[in-house]
């Protein structure tokens, strides 16, 4: 899934992603969903992310994260360190091309965390690094418009 920010106008519906910090989700069941406006659950979105100066919020793209983040889903995303990072992470980086890729981390090498999308079959080439972590998802807003 690649994420762009984009205008307050372009928003989606609540459903935060409260999971405490280590738990990862069953990846095969959908998050909860709330049928709210697209302007509502932008503004739920950077209310969220106006807690913490290390948040920023997001809209995705593509199809790579289904069933968990379709197309359209709004994010928030937390600026974290680097060694705080861990095998079912969902993290934001910026690939070599300069797009903006959101995927779950599945383990560390010497270059670095190998991703994957949830609906690829291949992981990524690029690995995520401390030059191209842009944050992992703190929130996730799906809503009507989400494909």
């Amino acid at each position: 899934m690649s994420v762009f920010v984009a205008p307050w106008w372009l928003a989606g519906c609540a459903a935060p992603n409260d999971q405490p910090s280590g738990v990862v989700r069953d990846a095969s069941v959908p998050p909860p969903s709330t049928n709210v406006t697209r302007n509502q659950a932008w503004r739920d979105a950077e209310a969220i992310a106006s807690l913490d100066p290390n948040r920023l919020t997001v809209i995705g793209a593509g199809v790579s994260m289904r069933p968990i983040y379709g197309e359209n889903t709004v994010l928030v995303l937390q600026k974290v360190p680097y060694e705080r990072l861990s095998a079912g992470m969902n993290v934001a980086y910026r690939n070599q091309h300069g797009g903006v890729v959101l995927h779950r981390l599945i383990a560390r090498d010497a270059r670095g965390w190998r991703a994957v999308g949830f609906n690829n079959e291949v992981e990524d080439f690029e690995r995520v690094t401390p030059e191209n972590l842009l944050g992992t998802v703190y929130a996730a807003f799906a809503n009507a418009d989400v494909k």
